[in-house]
């Protein structure tokens, strides 16, 4: 490659790469070329390929999945949060194949905080779900669900053949429910929420806390989500 005098290499290996992503030579979802395989290609250290990355990474124009490499980054979803929000219907919207994967669950005495927000006692036994939700088979949220056991005794087997927490409720005679409350902030995931995400723990989630409740009222669900902030944005309605 010819470099331009004047401006730095790792600056120069940055537009290259912007120009093949530009051109479809690395499309939406695909893997980029290791690190390896671009020093060889450019003639460069890895330093110069590092900074080169993690620049098209700082602009959102990749993104970096732990284990696996860097990824050309797919187009932001636009998540709309209102009194129904239904995580399927919206990813299928967006013409994207949903799935939602448990990755455990418990049943736990509730502490003062879900006790709040499902309107029961502290102490009272729920249920707690927790699982990933992706599009296209890459994760875009990771979800802690918490529902009152007495009501919900037996969801997890339900949830884990419907993949759908909406079509779990169903089989509980809850055929629509609507969203009470939603409080949305930004912050730093966990381990385990990041490896489940895919992403550095340096690059911060969108959290955000909700409470459902059915036709009469009652609270049936408290969550807790970490939304990856590079693939979703939130849309309030």
């Amino acid at each position: 490659m010819d470099w331009e005098p004047g401006l730095s290499i790792w600056k120069q290996i940055e537009k290259q790469l912007l120009a093949d992503i530009s051109d479809g030579v690395f499309t939406p979802g695909e893997k980029m070329p290791t690190e390896m395989e671009l020093v060889r290609r450019f003639g460069v250290n890895r330093h110069t390929v590092r900074r080169a990355m993690a620049a098209l990474v700082d602009s959102n124009v990749v993104r970096v999945e732990q284990g696996r490499g860097a990824f050309v980054q797919e187009q932001i979803l636009d998540y709309p949060l209102g009194s129904k929000t239904r995580f399927s219907q919206i990813v299928s919207g967006r013409h994207r194949l949903p799935d939602k994967r448990l990755i455990s669950s418990e049943v736990l005495k509730a502490n003062s905080t879900i006790a709040q927000f499902l309107d029961v006692k502290p102490g009272t036994r729920v249920i707690e779900l927790f699982s990933v939700s992706e599009a296209d088979g890459v994760p875009l949220a990771v979800a802690t669900s918490y529902l009152p056991a007495a009501r919900f005794d037996g969801i997890v087997e339900i949830f884990v053949e419907t993949k759908s927490l909406t079509e779990a409720l169903k089989r509980f005679g809850i055929d629509d429910y609507t969203r009470k409350t939603t409080r949305i902030s930004a912050t730093l995931p966990s381990s385990r929420v990041a490896n489940l995400l895919k992403q550095a723990r340096n690059r911060p989630v969108i959290s955000t806390e909700s409470v459902d409740v059915d036709s009469a009222g009652a609270p049936i669900e408290y969550g807790v989500t970490a939304f990856s902030s590079d693939r979703v944005q939130l849309i309030v309605e």
